[in-house]
């Protein structure tokens, strides 16, 4: 599994913090972003700070994205969020909030299954997403550009703990994805076939306890007849901070590995 998925599936750590407020990405002008969006609902998409003016994609069809609203609220450069009427050809519906600033997508086919790619400008900054559709319920992408957000927050004193903690759930999904033990964990191997979906094979191989963690690995297997498209939010659930998949797309008869890791219970250190 390639680095950068695994710092990418590490922001599903504020999960205590941001559980069911949406999905927390940092992004960067210049810089691809990765998300998972749902296949058949709208997901939000909105800027921490900023308002998005502009979108470019290749967008099917869009509504509200033209003109400013009567109230004047929203600064001219809103005008800018134009996109064609009908494109056939297009992958994503886009609905726009000019109000709020922000804007609602959709793939144009609950089975379209190849990444859709936007770009999203505010007046500061242009920033491109890749978007995965999955199976998963309505959700909201929260993008947060630190290098130019001059808002600092309150809990500076909590960083080094909470840097601390990332490191530790880097450390042992690296591990889990490399096959190499972490200094002090305390690994098990087994086979055991787990309920999931009707169309998945899903089996429990590894089950490690590092501190005040505890990583398993699964594999899954599409038994299904169509390809079967995955997202790490398909895995959340309480207690998870980090969710690694090998690969998104699975034809009939394939397999991926599936990296979780939860936090320990206290009675069970």
């Amino acid at each position: 599994m390639k680095r950068r998925h695994v710092i990418l599936l590490l922001t599903l750590a504020c999960h205590g913090a941001c559980a069911h407020a949406g999905q927390p990405r940092d992004v960067r002008d210049g810089e691809i972003m990765e998300a998972a969006i749902s296949t058949d609902a709208p997901t939000r998409v909105r800027l921490e700070g900023q308002r998005i003016v502009n979108v470019v994609g290749n967008i099917h069809s869009s509504s509200n994205c033209e003109g400013a609203p009567a109230n004047g609220a929203v600064p001219q450069t809103a005008a800018q969020l134009a996109t064609p009427t009908v494109n056939p050809r297009g992958d994503v519906i886009l609905n726009c909030d000019l109000d709020k600033g922000e804007i609602y997508v959709r793939p144009v086919s609950a089975s379209l299954a190849k990444p859709i790619n936007l770009f999203v400008s505010s007046p500061r900054a242009t920033y491109t997403l890749l978007l995965r559709p999955a199976r998963m319920a309505a959700d909201t992408l929260i993008l947060r550009d630190r290098h130019i957000d001059s808002t600092q927050t309150a809990s500076t004193n909590n960083r080094p703990a909470a840097a601390h903690h990332v490191r530790a759930l880097k450390t042992l999904l690296v591990s889990m994805a490399t096959g190499r033990d972490a200094d002090g964990a305390q690994a098990e191997h087994m086979e055991v076939r787990k309920a999931l979906w009707q169309e998945a094979e899903y089996t429990q191989l590894h089950r490690v306890e590092a501190r005040a963690l505890v990583g398993e690995t699964y594999r899954l297997r599409n038994i299904g007849n169509t390809v079967m498209v995955l997202a790490e939010q398909e895995f959340d659930r309480e207690g998870v901070l980090a969710v690694a998949i090998e690969r998104h797309n699975l034809r009939p008869g394939e397999a991926t590995l599936v990296h979780v890791i939860a936090g320990q219970e206290e009675g069970a250190r």
